[in-house]
């Protein structure tokens, strides 16, 4: 049985009481509260099918975003909002994974990508971008990195898996291969060189061609981070103070 969210403040008054309700200050408590008295089971988070990493002799990579274990995160999927529920973002195939917090579960849940709408994970933001216009096989999510005034920026993470023949067998190495998606004037644009942004944004080519001369050490350490201060810059806020 699928509950809705929408039967959640009157579902908690009935089941915990107005006392305990009146002490749950915050909106993720709320859900997190309801959750554990109805079970995550019987929410809809788990519809999904079963994922089988088929890649796990590897060199000590891994095809995940940051980590290989799962960790705690939060999702809007189907149209329900989840907080504090495991969570696991593939890079390979761009797949968003969960399984059960009852420490008994075999099975891991790879979330069907249309009732994906967002997700947070190690405190990054990521939404499932459809329409975007991109060409992507994949299922469109992306990191919404910097959302601002006029410029947005969001980040494609995925990674690229190479084999290397053992003799035990095939030893796999996953390498990332991300790339930056600017948002100007409801137009997504791929971003890989300073030349792309320059004509993307002919009217601020000088302030992105001084901005690479005086950030490029930034921009090799760290090219993340040197893209959310350049385009925070560009969409006229001020530049927060780099660390080089």
């Amino acid at each position: 049985m699928v509950y809705k969210k929408t039967l959640l403040s009157f579902s908690l008054f009935l089941l915990v009481g107005i006392g305990a309700f009146s002490q749950i200050n915050s909106q993720d408590k709320i859900y997190e509260t309801y959750d554990d008295i109805v079970g995550l089971d019987n929410t809809g988070l788990f519809n999904g099918t079963e994922f089988t990493d088929l890649f796990l002799n590897t060199d000590g990579t891994y095809r995940y975003f940051n980590g290989f274990d799962y960790v705690k995160g939060s999702v809007t999927y189907n149209g329900q909002y989840y907080v504090n529920v495991f969570l696991k973002y593939d890079l390979l195939d761009d797949n968003l994974l969960t399984r059960s917090d009852d420490n008994l579960s075999i099975f891991n849940v790879k979330l069907i990508p249309e009732f994906v709408e967002s997700f947070s994970i190690y405190n990054c933001n990521f939404i499932r971008l459809a329409d975007t216009n991109l060409g992507l096989a994949a299922n469109g999510y992306f990191e919404a990195a910097y959302i601002g005034n006029n410029l947005d920026l969001y980040i494609k993470h995925t990674k690229k898996k190479k084999d290397k023949p053992l003799k035990s067998g095939i030893q796999y190495k996953f390498s990332e291969a991300d790339f930056y998606v600017l948002k100007n004037s409801d137009n997504y644009t791929v971003i890989s060189s300073e030349r792309e942004l320059r004509k993307l944004l002919p009217q601020k080519q000088e302030e992105i061609r001084n901005f690479y001369k005086t950030y490029k050490i930034l921009y090799k350490s760290n090219p993340d981070s040197f893209m959310i201060k350049l385009v925070k810059y560009l969409d006229g806020l001020e530049i927060e103070k780099i660390q080089q």
